[in-house]
């Protein structure tokens, strides 16, 4: 078995995973709206998803070095001019930084066509807002339904009778709304509708 070999296609088949991920990351909704419509593509939760892409991009990160480390002449090589004498502003790396520059920058300075991209990622961003609802604050999901119940001016009693009538399952109040949902296959949106109604 070659370490060589192995070290790129490890590299190749992280990024082909981190490009995926990188799609989905881009047009999932915010974490405020996933969290509280319990959003899933392909069975994962925005959180499963950001997780696979950190360890997908750290397990890429890790080949990537030992890539560099087992092609290290090659990389050398690119870095000489003709006569073979090193020179680390060649034509072609002077190039590979401008272009990265440029990227950096642009995206920094939110200029187009680096706007453009992530104005489109809002405008898919804010669509799901409509499609799935905003929770009526931040983390609404992570509230005790006690909690949830005061800040949304909702009477406990009648939200558990509601609840109960609606055949969800709530041990106590204490219970976080994401813990009830979780418990009774629904999204802690759906917990807040049955309340509200």
């Amino acid at each position: 078995m070659s370490i060589r070999k192995v070290t790129s296609l490890t590299a190749l088949t992280t990024f082909i995973l981190l490009l995926l991920t990188s799609v989905v990351l881009y047009i999932v909704p915010a974490g405020r709206v996933a969290y509280w419509s319990d959003w899933t593509l392909l069975g994962l939760s925005k959180g499963q998803w950001e997780d696979l892409h950190l360890n997908l991009g750290i397990a890429f990160l890790l080949a990537c070095v030992l890539h560099l480390y087992y092609n290290w002449r090659p990389l050398i090589s690119y870095l000489k001019n003709r006569i073979g004498k090193l020179r680390f502003f060649t034509g072609e790396s002077v190039l590979a930084l401008l272009i990265t520059l440029i990227f950096a920058l642009g995206t920094l300075l939110a200029v187009p066509p680096f706007s453009t991209i992530v104005d489109f990622s809002d405008r898919i961003k804010d669509q799901a807002a409509q499609r799935y609802g905003e929770p009526p604050y931040g983390h609404a999901e992570l509230s005790s339904l006690n909690d949830f119940t005061r800040r949304v001016r909702l009477d406990l009693d009648g939200s558990l009778a509601a609840l109960q009538a609606a055949g969800i399952k709530v041990e106590s109040p204490e219970q976080t709304l994401l813990e009830i949902s979780r418990a009774n296959r629904i999204s802690p949106r759906e917990i807040h509708r049955i309340i509200r109604d």
